[in-house]
């Protein structure tokens, strides 16, 4: 397993996974393996609301996209801490591919990891679960201020 830290937080991924340059806002770490063939995405992003929110929402945008079959969406215990799960498959009529994102709230920080494979009765729990244990929050990276957010600039 390879460590990935960015000063913020630290977590486990594995060594058969290439980093994909050009992340995109928030993006903290996106890797791909080719032969499995999956991505896995990792973002940090700020935010002032809850995951009770954020289930809410992604079952909107879901329920108003014909492409996109809501799979499970529910709130899930890893490690101590409670987070919002959402399976859902993605079709364009002659393939489909499988979505799994765990979001995780702390200290108005939301932590978003997505999970993406082109097979949807693949289990892959420990793949994933085991990356999402791994988890070390050494400090928030935004902090919520007024209507903005400022990068966490304080010591460790």
């Amino acid at each position: 397993m390879t460590l990935f830290t960015n000063g913020y937080v630290s977590l486990k991924t594995f060594d058969d996974f290439e980093i994909i340059p050009n992340k995109g806002d928030f993006v903290e770490l996106s890797l791909v393996n080719a032969k499995i063939p999956m991505t896995v995405k990792f973002s940090i992003v700020p935010t002032p609301s809850n995951l009770v929110d954020f289930k809410n929402h992604t079952e909107s945008n879901i329920s108003q996209n014909k492409s996109i079959t809501m799979i499970a969406s529910d709130f899930i215990a890893i490690n101590e801490d409670i987070y919002y799960m959402a399976v859902s498959v993605i079709s364009n009529g002659e393939s489909e591919i499988r979505r799994n994102e765990f979001m995780f709230i702390k200290d108005d920080n939301l932590y978003d990891f997505e999970f993406v494979y082109p097979y949807a009765e693949a289990e892959l729990d420990d793949f994933y679960l085991n990356i999402i244990r791994s988890m070390d929050i050494k400090r928030p990276k935004y902090i919520l201020s007024d209507d903005s957010y400022k990068i966490n600039e304080g010591e460790l």
